[in-house]
């Protein structure tokens, strides 16, 4: 007779779960690593993207929990560089009041992110003003669709750029922004 409780497995199959040590410090294979690298490569570029819009974080949902998890951009990259480092993650909590809205879902940004490298917009001009009104725009929002105080679209200014970059003078810009329905200055 066994000297375990009852409830336990017996036999050889038991994997001894119980021990919360078994399986620390287990370090991620090739495969795993490159999947987590990747993961934070998309990071980067989800927060490149979602940052200067006013998105906080992912949210990522959580099979275990059944449940939406938020992630502020540094949070979640402190996650998976420990996951790359370690083979472990820490304990999550679901956030408090976390403003769903103010966070963009995982699979949304990835095919969003995919979207903007298919049409070139990595490749934009950034714009050191809003022309409607007057703000100087801080370094990580320059690449932003809107404005981030009045909520006007950059693009004007952009195609302002990019037709002065081509050697345009500001008449001939001037011609070109009243052609295709943009106000001038």
């Amino acid at each position: 007779m066994s000297d375990r409780p009852p409830d336990e497995p017996q036999g050889d199959d038991f994997d001894g779960f119980d021990d919360p040590d078994e399986f620390s410090d287990v370090p991620l294979d090739e495969h795993e690593s490159q999947l987590v690298e990747q993961d934070l490569t998309d990071l980067a570029d989800f927060e490149a993207a979602f940052r200067p819009e006013g998105y906080r974080g992912v949210a990522v949902w959580c099979q275990d929990c059944a449940e939406e998890h938020y992630y502020p951009w540094d949070m979640l990259r402190e996650n998976l560089t420990l996951l790359l480092d370690t083979g472990e993650t820490p304990v999550h909590e679901p956030a408090f009041a976390p403003e769903p809205s103010r966070y963009v879902p995982w699979d949304y940004a990835r095919g969003y992110v995919d979207a903007l490298r298919d049409s070139g917009v990595g490749d934009r001009i950034a714009v050191d003003a809003c022309t409607q009104c007057g703000l100087t725009l801080p370094e990580e929002f320059r690449s932003a669709n809107f404005c981030p105080r009045c909520g006007v679209a950059l693009v004007m200014e952009r195609l302002r750029a990019a037709l002065d970059k081509a050697g345009l003078g500001e008449d001939a810009i001037a011609e070109v922004l009243r052609a295709t329905g943009f106000a001038t200055r």
